[in-house]
């Protein structure tokens, strides 16, 4: 079992040579979003490598292939062909991103070869289309976040005056449209718009243009690294909004990036529990995960505290798909195929991982709709 798992630009992660259940994963390990995509593939890994540390299932061991795609839909489509015409994969498990599979969508790469993709780090809209059955949601929608957001700052707080910083891109249109339409629900309409590019995640002039503004609130529709400098940046120049985030944003990417201070006050929203919340059956098993894999000896404590290197969230995103994707091959039998692992996914009804309920059937694919709001503290923690 490994002790420690380094990930790289391009990587196979616990790889042998007999495995027969090969298991693809395209996530960005490189560029804007590589913190976070190399945390997903760190979660699944923890717990494959513990299947495959007990002798696999039903004797086979997992080979758990991962392919960086740069945040690049392109490339994400490229690994994804890879991984069904050359390495015969039975399924997938915790893509990045709404582009990506928006391609995979239009390509109808998925249902063409019948293989099941398990989690993505995206809650659009158009990827929980009743119509896209082989991809199967871990996570809430965009538009439930931005439902609790809206309620939490209008319905509780009184605050009307909401604006929104989003990128320019696949994530930043579906996560407006969600906030546009909860807004539409509480009779509001947003009092202004500012978009960076994607690419670049400059958002200077993002944050010149809503600090003019300087309205009551403003939510951000991005990944980590932009959402930390458009923080920094808009309270540099004198904005004073309430500032809250979609779940993409990883709180300890954004104390890395801009301190702790900096980023004191930034309200997220999250789609899965408390990492750190030891009384949940689930997290304490994935705690034990990490200290399984990671665990210097030097006690169980300082070995979790690993986790705090990594973005915690997205490391349970993975892990969490990883659990899903092992309970379906336990259930297609002897000699899983990608249809058989795709009907044990549809008998998945109120699935409990230990206080985290998934709930599949013939045509939901939606999973769960669990969320809270959390706040960062000045001491880059969170308090919820």
């Amino acid at each position: 079992m490994l002790k420690k798992l380094i990930i790289s630009a391009s990587l196979s992660i616990a790889s042998f040579a007999n495995a027969e259940i090969v298991i693809g994963q395209s996530v960005p390990t490189t560029g804007i979003a590589a913190e976070t995509g190399k945390a997903i593939a760190l979660g699944a890994s923890l717990y494959f490598n513990s299947i495959n540390g007990r002798g696999g299932i039903n004797g086979e061991l997992i080979n758990h292939l991962v392919r960086d795609d740069a945040y690049d839909a392109q490339r994400t489509l490229k690994n994804t062909q890879d991984f069904i015409e050359k390495e015969n994969a039975v399924a997938l498990i915790s893509y990045f991103g709404t582009s990506g599979i928006s391609e995979l969508i239009k390509t109808k790469t998925l249902d063409n070869s019948g293989i099941p993709l398990v989690g993505i780090h995206s809650g659009a809209e158009s990827i929980r289309s009743a119509n896209n059955l082989f991809i199967f949601n871990t996570r809430s929608s965009f538009n439930q976040e931005t439902d609790r957001l809206i309620k939490l700052l209008a319905g509780n707080l009184g605050v009307t005056k909401i604006a929104v910083v989003a990128e320019k891109g696949e994530l930043g249109v579906a996560g407006v449209a969600a906030l546009k339409a909860s807004l539409a629900k509480n009779q509001l309409k947003l009092v202004g718009e500012a978009w960076y590019d994607h690419k670049s995640g400059d958002t200077n002039k993002a944050a010149q243009e809503l600090a003019k503004i300087n309205p009551e609130a403003i939510i951000v529709v991005a990944l980590s690294k932009p959402a930390a400098s458009f923080v920094q940046q808009y309270k540099e120049k004198g904005g004073t909004s309430q500032l809250y985030s979609l779940s993409p944003v990883q709180f300890e990417e954004v104390a890395k990036t801009i301190g702790k201070k900096g980023a004191h006050g930034l309200g997220i929203s999250q789609v899965y529990p408390y990492p750190y919340n030891t009384r949940s059956k689930l997290i304490q098993e994935f705690q034990a995960a990490v200290f399984n894999e990671m665990g210097t000896g030097s006690g169980k404590e300082e070995s979790l505290s690993a986790i705090a290197n990594y973005p915690s969230y997205a490391m349970l995103e993975g892990y969490i798909s990883a659990r899903l994707i092992v309970e379906a091959i336990k259930r297609a039998g002897k000699n899983p195929t990608r249809s058989a692992i795709y009907n044990a996914l549809t008998t998945m009804k109120k699935y409990d991982l230990g206080g985290f309920t998934i709930d599949y059937s013939d045509k939901n694919r939606n999973g769960t709709s669990f969320g809270e709001i959390t706040m960062m503290s000045p001491t880059g923690a969170l308090s919820r």
